[in-house]
């Protein structure tokens, strides 16, 4: 058996691999059965709510790192926020990415089921976690408010992606205490009559502004996947988990009315 992953579903492929087995082997002849796709889409599901969880607070954190100016970090939180849905929504899709360790050596090999019986798991083609996710979630069908939606002419995830790289990899600093400008029309006082806007806009004349983008795209993917599957009634999401979100669903001291909807009782 190989060292735990950070998922249920993970989890549960690599307790299937006997020990002393190497993995690279296994996984040539392991074919999922009907049993195994029940446990798998229980655990999907779970996962999938806990990416949701994820993505909510990096939303979260990115308006918070706003007030502070920290506008670098904001790019980097939201970019993430939008990874983890699109992450959740593959898991809700029942199309699994995980890592396995390699036999004999360090680093991970990176793997794709489809959680039906009669799947196989393959390495995966693309090896960048995030490329693979964008790629995927775009190739399963986007939500409708993104299908045939561009920003500069870029796929929107992708985008995102660049943005996130930019500020973390190819600046030579941040520009805090200044917004770049994919940010700086973004007055953190004004927050909830944007994501007011952003949540109406179905023309997609913020979603696709570069100028707006970098909010209104994680805010957009956020409300869909709390409609499609609520945290409040979440397996692996306790109460405390959501008084914490309620507490940080804040801009200054006002509630961000357009996400703590999703977690009154």
């Amino acid at each position: 058996m190989s060292a735990p992953s950070g998922s249920s579903t993970g989890n549960y492929i690599l307790k299937r691999i006997p020990i002393g087995a190497k993995a690279k082997i296994f996984f040539q002849s392991y074919v999922v059965s009907a049993a195994d796709q029940s446990v798998l889409l229980a655990a999907a599901k779970e996962d999938a709510q806990r990416y949701v969880y994820n993505g909510l607070l990096s939303f979260l954190g990115g308006i918070s790192g706003l007030r502070g100016h920290h506008a670098a970090w904001t790019v980097t939180k939201m970019y993430y926020s939008a990874f983890y849905i699109a992450r959740a929504s593959l898991c809700r899709n029942g199309h699994l990415i995980f890592h396995v360790p390699k036999d004999g050596s360090s680093g991970h090999t990176q793997y794709e089921l489809k959680a039906a019986a009669g799947q196989q798991a393959t390495i995966a083609s693309i090896p960048s976690t995030h490329k693979l996710v964008a790629t995927r979630f775009q190739q399963m069908g986007y939500p409708a408010f993104m299908r045939s939606l561009t920003i500069d002419g870029s796929d929107p995830l992708l985008w995102l992606m660049e943005q996130r790289e930019f500020w973390q990899y190819r600046s030579g600093r941040f520009s805090d205490p200044d917004s770049p400008n994919t940010l700086d029309q973004i007055e953190i006082d004004r927050m909830q009559r944007f994501l007011a806007a952003y949540d109406e806009d179905n023309v997609g004349l913020y979603l696709s502004d570069p100028a707006h983008a970098l909010i209104a795209i994680p805010f957009r993917l956020l409300t869909w996947a709390l409609s499609v599957d609520p945290l409040r009634t979440a397996s692996v999401i306790t109460e405390e988990d959501i008084a914490h979100l309620r507490k940080s669903c804040l801009v200054g001291k006002q509630q961000v009315t357009a996400l703590s909807r999703y977690f009154q009782k």
